[in-house]
């Protein structure tokens, strides 16, 4: 009987010991330029998650419409526009108006550290970075400095910044789904843990016809119901 406590006690440290993550969370926001601002964040119940990498990047309706604002060229030498979060250098402003990648920033801003998967490759001869390629992954290029998840958030109490897709204006906003896989592990561990594969993330708002559409539906509902 006691070596049976004895387990449960193991089990129960080890199982507090383990970050769960909890699923992808978007907030929504103007800009003071007046454009349209994404974060899309990975979240976890525990803060003892360290983040990795990201990929996989499916688009799985809609386009993602995203806007660049970056300072001069990207590591590629395209001056129209990079998911790199290190390239633009332009300030506050022009960083919340530019659509970008990190998992190295710390809950709530984006890194300078996260580089871009040999498979973030547009299509030949293409200058349009209003997408992110199909398999894109982006990952942390200085994995020596721990980039812990953060305080944040009502999904589990803690988060990462993964992503920020700005939108031109704010009239304009379709809706778009989208979604890939992150990699993380415990801190003092070196065990690769994964987890978000098949999870759709939304952006974008419903055009009002829409969503008289959708209360049409539910008045529908409930008078069947009644």
């Amino acid at each position: 009987m006691k070596s049976l406590a004895m387990l449960g006690v193991a089990a129960l440290v080890a199982s507090s010991a383990s970050a769960a993550f909890t699923g992808f969370s978007v907030e929504r926001a103007i800009t003071a330029e007046g454009n349209t601002q994404y974060k899309i964040y990975a979240n976890w119940d525990q803060n003892n998650a360290v983040m990795l990498n990201a990929f996989n990047f499916t688009q799985m309706s809609g386009a993602l419409n995203a806007r660049h604002q970056d300072a001069g060229e990207d590591a590629d030498g395209n001056p129209l526009g990079s998911w790199s979060a290190g390239v633009n250098l332009l300030g506050t402003a022009a960083r919340n108006n530019d659509s970008w990648v990190t998992v190295s920033g710390s809950g709530t801003s984006g890194g300078n550290d996260t580089a871009l998967d040999p498979s973030f490759n547009f299509p030949a001869g293409s200058t349009d970075r209003s997408f992110i390629p199909v398999n894109g992954g982006w990952y942390d290029a200085t994995p020596g400095a721990p980039n812990l998840v953060l305080a944040g958030g009502s999904q589990g109490g803690y988060r990462m910044l993964l992503m920020q897709i700005v939108r031109s204006g704010s009239g304009n906003d379709p809706i778009a789904t989208f979604g890939f896989t992150v990699g993380w592990k415990l801190a003092g561990t070196t065990t690769a843990l994964f987890a978000g594969a098949g999870q759709s993330i939304s952006i974008g708002v419903p055009a009002p016809g829409a969503i008289a559409l959708l209360g049409l539906a539910g008045m529908a509902a409930r008078r069947r119901r009644g």
